[in-house]
Parts: structure tokens; sequence; C-alpha cells
């Protein structure tokens, strides 16, 4: 009997590990491979189930070294995201375990002194409410966290981190300076308050995370704007020229009649310019389509011979923001550093950006320069004189790959600037 109990206790143990190894994926993403989600699982879920006792700095020291091992090893992501997540989570494992722990003692030895059967049965039937709260933590809290995930910045998550350090730090210190054998009740709502702390840490970044999208929604009203604006601006302009095509018919039919084929030649290129809407189709994004569209039109207009090549139909785990973030702003410095080149001819722009079957996509920019690159560190200097206004293009790019866990490659000479990007969209 007693064999069957504790197979059933492992079997709990390890349904306890998984639902805390998919709340921990909500937040980051573990390694591709097989045996690394393996280990992950197995990790978790002894960390998720280490017993506290007061006056017992061991087991908590122990475990936050291996849950940091765990997380920060066989888990993806940038290091302020993976100590944001140790710090949300292990003072809710610590806090909670110890009140699971010393409650299940006091409330199953108020009734029986039995160390045998009887405490294996109840000791099954703990486990039982481990995995009920990790569960219900699962299916309430983890798409807060994963929204969480996908949009906060770099500081946000140094701040989120800041906040819990302060339930972490509780939770230590009540357990290791606890050194009498019964537990002072104080330490009880402690417990409680760093639980209830750090359950409002991720609510509070998970609106936080909110306030981001709703700004994006905002600013992709405002490119939808542009772009229908854009398209009726195109349309009057088509209406016109059909108004004043016979007109147009007919000067250069008198020009061609005279023989004066220069002047038909030029008059022809000038009505080129005229007939182009300006309107072309680079993806099926409408939002993506516009930017491309408003910074193609611009870097023509600044005389350089430009070459976009865009095939990205469909990206599922990239929003439209962010891909409209990395098209504007690279776009943005590539036609300023063409202005920059007194002679026309030698302005030249080469974009190419593809999303693949396997879910990568890949970005690349190739501008022509000839000013001076100015760096401080990895941040790239601005040459204008508001420059605490200017100068953020190529970190916005940065804070964007960052988010997405992708690459991003800065090279360039004295006559030419590339900028290569490559994230996993899935």
């Amino acid at each position: 009997m007693e064999t069957l109990i504790h197979f059933l206790s492992i079997i709990l143990y390890l349904i306890q590990g998984c639902f805390f190894y998919k709340s921990v994926c909500c937040a980051i993403r573990p390694l591709n491979s097989l045996p690394g989600k393996l280990l992950a699982w197995f990790l978790l879920s002894m960390t998720g189930s280490v017993r506290f006792f007061a006056g017992d700095p061991v087991n908590i020291i122990g475990t936050l070294g291996l849950f940091l091992a765990a997380v920060f090893l066989l888990f993806r992501g940038q290091w302020f995201v993976k100590l944001g997540i140790v710090m949300i989570f292990y003072p809710i494992i610590a806090a909670f375990n110890f009140l699971h722990n010393s409650l299940g003692a006091n409330i199953f030895f108020s009734f029986s002194d039995d160390m045998g059967l009887k405490n294996y049965i109840f000791s099954v039937l703990a486990q039982v409410f481990l995995i009920l709260f990790w569960y219900l933590f699962h299916r309430f809290m983890g798409e807060r966290l994963s929204r969480t995930c996908g949009v906060l910045d770099r500081r946000s998550w140094i701040l989120l981190t800041v906040i819990c350090l302060a339930s972490l730090t509780a939770v230590i210190s009540l357990i290791c300076f606890n050194f009498s054998s019964a537990v002072v009740p104080a330490v009880y709502p402690c417990m409680i308050a760093c639980i209830v702390t750090n359950f409002g840490s991720i609510g509070l970044a998970a609106r936080l995370a909110d306030t981001v999208l709703a700004d994006m929604d905002r600013r992709n009203l405002l490119l939808q704007k542009s772009y229908y604006e854009e398209l009726d601006r195109n349309q009057q302009q088509i209406r016109k020229l059909r108004h004043d095509m016979n007109n147009h018919l007919s000067v250069l039919e008198g020009l061609l009649e005279k023989g004066d084929i220069q002047d038909a030649m030029e008059y022809f290129k000038d009505l080129e310019k005229h007939v182009r809407t300006g309107t072309r189709r680079f993806c099926k994004d409408s939002i993506v389509n516009a930017v491309l569209n408003a910074k193609y039109n611009a870097a023509e207009e600044s005389g350089a011979d430009c070459f976009f090549h865009v095939d990205i139909d469909e990206i599922l785990g990239i929003d439209a923001v962010s891909l409209c973030t990395i098209f504007s702003n690279t776009l943005d410095n590539a036609i300023e550093a063409c202005l920059k080149i007194p002679e026309t001819e030698k302005r030249r722009i080469s974009l190419k950006a593809r999303y693949t079957e396997n879910g990568y996509f890949s970005y690349e920019i190739i501008n022509s320069k000839r000013n001076e690159i100015r760096k401080k560190k990895d941040a790239f200097l601005t040459d204008k004189e508001d420059a605490r206004s200017h100068g953020l293009g190529i970190a916005s790019v940065r804070d964007v790959v960052r988010r997405y866990d992708g690459t991003l490659d800065i090279t360039y000479t004295e006559d030419e600037f590339r900028v290569v990007i490559l994230i996993r969209a899935k």
C-alpha cells in the first residue's frame, strides 16, 4: 500500500511540475531540443515541489540557484527577462510551499500524530492542493505573463525585477532567520503579503503591456489613415489624369507631327512622373505597405537609386508596428545618409525583406554614405544639433530585435552602411 502511495505521490509531483513548467513557458520559451525541454521540466518540477522549513537557509538558497541555472541555461530570451521571471516566480514558490508545508503540518497534527499510512495519505491529498494552485495560476495568469513578455522593454523588466526583489528578500529573510522550533504566527501574513505582491506585480505588468498595446493600436490607426489618404490622393490623381489625357495626347501628336522628337520625349517623361500613382504593392499588410510606399517615394524624391524586394505576405509572430519600426527607422537613416552625398548618381538604397516557410524573418538594407559614423559603446550618435530628439532610430530597432530574441548586425565602410536583421517569428 505504501509503495502505491509513493508511486502516486511521484506522479502528482510530475503533474505539479508540468503546470509550473507550462506557467514559466508562458513567459519565456524553452530550448528547441527535446532533451532540453525534458531537463527543464524535471528541474522546474524539483524547484516547484521543494519543502521549505523555518531556519533552513540551505534549501531556500540552493533552490534559488537551481531555478536560476534552469532558467538561464535551458530557456531562450534576454537576460533581464529571465531574471525578471525568476524574481516573479521564486517568491511565490517559496512563500506558498512554506505556508503549504507549515500549515499542513499544523492541521495534520491537530487531528493525528500517526506518522505511518495516515501521514502518507495526507501528503498525497496536500499534493493535490499544490497541483490545483499551479493549474489556477496557469489558467488565470499565464495569458497575462505571455502578453507582458511580448511587449515590455528592457527598462520595464528591470523595474519589475526591482519591485519583486523586495518580496524575494522578505521571503528569504523570514525563512533563514526564523530559528525557533515553532513558526512565529506573524510570519504567515508576511508570506501571504509576498505572494499577493508578486501577483499584483504580474497584474501591474499586464496593465502596462495593455497600455503599450493600446498605443500600438493607435499608431496602427494612424498608419491606416495615412494609407487610405494616400489611396484617395492617388485616385484623384488618376481621375485628373484621365480627364486631361486627351490634351496630353494632342500635345504629343503635335510634337511628333513637327518631328520634334526631343521635346516629345521630354514631355513624355514629365507625363510619366504624373502617371505614377506612388502606391505599389510591396506586401499584403496595408499598414506595412503604406510605410514602404511613403519611404520609397521619399527615397526617390531624394534622387536615390532604390531597389526594394519585399516578400513578407504573412508573418504570424511579429506585429505590424514592430515591422514598421524596423522599416521606417532604417529607411529614414538611409535616406538621410544619401541626402548628404553631393553626387545624386551615387545615392543608392537596397532593401531586401523576406519571411521563410520555417518562420524566419530576414531583413537587409544597404545604403551609400559619405558621413562619418560616430559611436559611443554600442550606440550610434547623431550629427544633428538636437541630439536629444534624434539618433534614436537604431536604438528603437535594437529594442524590437531584442523583444523577439533576434539578431542585429551592423557593418559599414567609408562608402556603405549595412543593417542585417534575423528574427524567428514563430
